[in-house]
């Protein structure tokens, strides 16, 4: 009862499946995944086992999906109170937006808001009048599952499909309203996690293709945040402290999750990818944040955050409860100033962000290490102090649909620059729409559209240069020469039934992996998550 755990299955809450559908579809993945002891001469048996498996679960999903889009409940047959819509704002990442959000409760809102935040639209309404109850009380609970899945048919190193799930609990506790602690709240998130990603299958390790895979791997509870919030005066002041990420509070949003591409749900991949202090869902460290609203329609926020090597890894992150500091070699330092202006007669919401960090670790090594390594002449072994990222994002209401502050066309778009020298991204840049509501007959359904860039390191792309004129393995194991990669994402997210959302996927990866000497992918897939 002391926390609550957030789940997260899918950065905008957008993507569910049914019950049965997505308990087939878990069982699916973790089945494909599982380990299994093998001779040589068992490999060919294996890969069949997995083929069949694939086209099983693919099948039974089908099905399911086809089914219950067949008895889609009628727009004049919805509850007239229900909730806008699957971008809410409490919820775990289910897909860091659908319903799986990593973002916990809006940066800056008092306790009382933070926990009883947007109504959660749930498959099984109000637990037979135990939310209300829960929620009379300060404390509020989400339980969630998303599915990923993906298939390359064209294009790649060859051609692939993968499912990934997520499981996740949340709580959100209001101290004030439990036990008269005013400005007290406590937040937590769990999740168990299965599967694999498909972009590794055909090549690409830069952006990948399902959001909700990876750091643990297949794990069945892991621990992804756990942190307390002290807000005063009215929430003008906010605290934070206990086991964070960085992606929590900073160069995140909801909206982000409406895509199933790691390029944006949660924040910018540039941005984790480029700094491992830079810390995102689901792995957390030891940190402590605090902001400032000047005004009601901006605020001004920092931290302190362990940076920690073994971030992602098995050894030492694997379930999230090992609270191990052998590997810490810094801080990171994130900076952020935002505008939350809501804009015309309509009061259309708009979020415009500026932010920039420092890791202070000296443990960054130069890419031409690697040429060191290999003898080859004029260079020797370097490692850097520090590193620095910038970011401007900004999201505006265009359109308005409904109510709710995601009801609308909303337009996306942001700038991400990393130091190249030390660091594959060096800076993205990318542009989306979400269009919230866009069929009168359909208020919760939600179109979505994002085209992104990455632009990889000058510096790694000459030192590979001089490694494959002197036949040499590429660094960042890649295959070719890296210079830059681009997605276009295209997706509509169905409100299925309560609490039920279904998205069908489309990506098309230009330059996998950054390499020219690996063709465009076409990925065609879905996400589906269910509130329960």
């Amino acid at each position: 009862m002391w926390s609550i755990f957030r789940l997260t299955a899918g950065r905008p809450r957008c993507a569910a499946i049914a019950p049965a559908a997505a308990s087939i579809a878990a069982f699916a993945a973790s089945a494909h995944e599982k380990p299994i002891m093998l001779v040589p001469s068992d490999a060919a048996k294996q890969a069949s086992r997995r083929r069949k498996l694939h086209l099983a679960a693919s099948a039974t999903l089908l099905v399911a999906w086809a089914t219950l889009f067949a008895t889609t409940v009628r727009a004049d047959d919805q509850a007239p109170d229900a909730p806008p819509g699957p971008l809410q704002r409490p919820s775990l990442r289910t897909g860091k937006g659908t319903g799986h959000e990593r973002t916990p409760p809006e940066v800056g809102l008092p306790p009382t808001e933070a926990v009883d935040a947007a109504p959660v639209e749930r498959l099984f309404d109000d637990w037979g009048g135990l939310q209300p109850t829960l929620q009379s009380r300060g404390i509020n609970v989400q339980f969630n599952a998303l599915t990923e899945f993906g298939a390359n048919v064209a294009g790649g190193t060859h051609s692939a499909s993968s499912f990934a799930s997520q499981i996740g609990f949340s709580t959100d506790v209001n101290w004030e309203r439990l036990a008269g602690i005013t400005g007290l709240s406590t937040h937590t998130i769990i999740v168990n996690r299965s599967g694999s990603n498909v972009s590794r299958s055909f090549g690409d390790n830069l952006l990948p293709v399902q959001e909700i895979y990876g750091a643990g791997g297949n794990v069945a509870f892991h621990l992804v945040s756990a942190y307390a919030q002290k807000t005063i005066d009215g929430g003008r002041l906010d605290f934070t402290f206990g086991r964070m990420n960085v992606e929590n509070d900073f160069a995140s949003s909801s909206l982000y999750c409406g895509f199933m591409n790691n390029a944006l749900c949660g924040d910018p991949k540039a941005l984790p990818g480029g700094d491992i202090g830079h810390s995102a869902y689901p792995d957390a460290t030891w940190a402590v944040r605090g902001l400032v609203r000047p005004t009601p329609d901006t605020y001004l926020e920092s931290g302190l955050y362990e940076v920690n090597q073994g971030l992602y890894g098995n050894k030492f992150f694997r379930t999230g409860f090992r609270f191990n500091v052998s590997q810490d070699t810094g801080v990171y330092m994130p900076v952020e100033a935002a505008w939350l202006p809501r804009l015309g007669p309509d009061e259309m919401p708009g979020h415009y962000k500026l932010g920039f960090g420092y890791n202070t670790s000296s443990t960054y090594k130069d890419f031409t290490n690697d040429l060191a390594a290999a003898g080859v002449p004029g260079f020797v072994t370097r490692t850097r102090t520090g590193n620095f990222q910038a970011w401007a994002l900004a999201d505006q209401m265009l359109v308005r649909h409904g109510p709710g502050d995601d009801n609308g066309l909303i337009a996306l778009a942001g700038f991400i620059h990393n130091d190249p020298n030390n660091t594959q991204y060096a800076h993205q840049y990318f542009a989306a729409l979400l269009d919230h509501g866009i069929w009168d007959a359909r208020p919760q359904d939600c179109l979505g559209i994002l085209f992104t860039y990455v632009g990889v390191s000058d510096r790694l792309a000459a030192v590979q240069g001089i490694q494959r004129s002197l036949g040499l393995p590429l660094s960042n194991n890649a295959t070719g020469v890296q210079s830059h990669e681009m997605l276009l994402e295209v997706n509509y997210d169905i409100h299925v039934f309560r609490g039920v959302h279904f998205q069908p996927d489309f990506q098309y990866i230009f330059r996998p992996n950054a390499q020219a000497n690996i063709r465009d992918a076409a990925v065609f897939g879905f996400r589906a998550r269910v509130e329960f």
